[in-house]
């Protein structure tokens, strides 16, 4: 029996010294990447947080640009580098997301966007500005321009979340409850992945290249994956998604300030939806048109080949219409206010 408890005490302690090892490899390794891939731009502290944003170009006004849900600021490595050419161009990494250290406190709209000003302020950006929203980004713009609508120049809304979609699209609130249930049930198993190095051995820490992700972005990528301090970091937000809704909801109207919307062309893959999901495509398309009614000075583009994810399908409809906005801004041509238009 003692010969048994030997046995057993060895095999316990060799697989603890086996894991300590692994684990001890996966967080080297997550360090090494961060150092030889250092992100652009800079970090900021606002209220305690440690804040990424990069800038790039030069003019005003300048354009602030914020990702959608889990997304980092590299959401944007298609759009920002060509919308630099025009004017100034910032991108930032929410708490959790990107290079940005999670944080503890909440993280409803009202929160976001009280950091983000706190952000520009302290990185020098200058006001009024044109707030561009991706997804549930979209909710953290309008909340914004509720808030501060002194600093607003011009509204951007990327296939932005409608503060009612989660009771108007057919079968989301489910899926939203299911969601919160799985993230927090899913936090332990895949924290104990990376924790332990498991994920890094098994190879899904490294990003394979696509038409979107290529060059210096695989290494950031790269270096963004498998951190055992980020570990689901970037779903910190879920849990507020409704309280966002409802607080950006609160935004009835922008008056004069100009208001572009693009949004997915619907009929773009639509056979490869779920029954759900294409239940929900002519919602979503109300809602889109709906929120022209926004300002007076409105006008949708739909990106033709596009799916949700507009800043990677279509990346030049962004390009070209924010370009207009802010060229109207400065005096030029007005947009085709009132209309909505496909892009080719």
């Amino acid at each position: 029996m003692l010969r048994v408890l030997k046995v057993i005490g060895a095999a316990a302690l060799s697989f603890a010294v086996a894991a300590l090892i692994l684990a001890s490899w996966s967080f080297l390794v997550a360090r090494q990447k961060h150092l030889n891939t250092p992100p652009p731009g800079t970090f900021v502290t606002v209220d305690g947080k440690q804040l990424h944003i990069e800038c790039t170009g030069r003019g005003s006004p300048a354009v602030v640009l914020e990702a959608a849900s889990s997304a980092p600021w590299s959401e944007w490595r298609l759009v920002q580098p060509h919308l630099s050419q025009v004017t100034r161009v910032c991108s930032y990494d929410r708490p959790g997301h990107g290079w940005s250290p999670p944080s503890n406190d909440v993280r409803d709209a009202k929160a976001i966007v009280r950091d983000l000003r706190g952000l520009l302020d302290s990185a020098g950006v200058g006001r009024p500005f044109v707030l561009v929203g991706h997804s549930a980004g979209g909710l953290y713009v309008r909340e914004y321009a509720l808030e501060h609508p002194e600093d607003i120049a011009g509204i951007a809304l990327i296939e932005a979340s409608s503060p009612q979609q989660i009771d108007e699209l057919p079968g989301f609130r489910a899926s939203y409850e299911e969601e919160k249930r799985d993230a927090h049930d899913d936090l332990w198993k895949d924290r104990a992945r990376v924790w332990t190095g498991w994920e890094r051995l098994a190879g899904r820490c490294s990003v394979s290249p696509s038409k979107t992700i290529q060059g210096k972005w695989v290494a950031q990528y790269e270096a963004m994956a498998c951190r055992p301090g980020y570990v689901d970091t970037d779903e910190i937000e879920l849990p507020y998604f409704e309280l966002s809704s409802k607080e950006s909801a609160r935004l009835k109207t922008l008056g004069e300030v100009p208001l572009l919307v693009i949004s997915r062309d619907v009929s773009f893959h639509a056979d490869e939806q779920s029954p759900r999901g294409r239940s929900q495509l002519p919602v979503w398309d109300r809602e889109q048109e709906q929120e022209k009614a926004l300002s007076h000075k409105s006008w949708r583009v739909v990106a033709e080949r596009s799916g949700h994810m507009i800043n990677n399908d279509r990346p030049d409809v962004i390009v070209r219409e924010v370009t207009r906005l802010v060229t109207y801004l400065r005096g030029g041509e007005a947009p085709p206010f009132g209309s909505t238009a496909y892009a080719q």
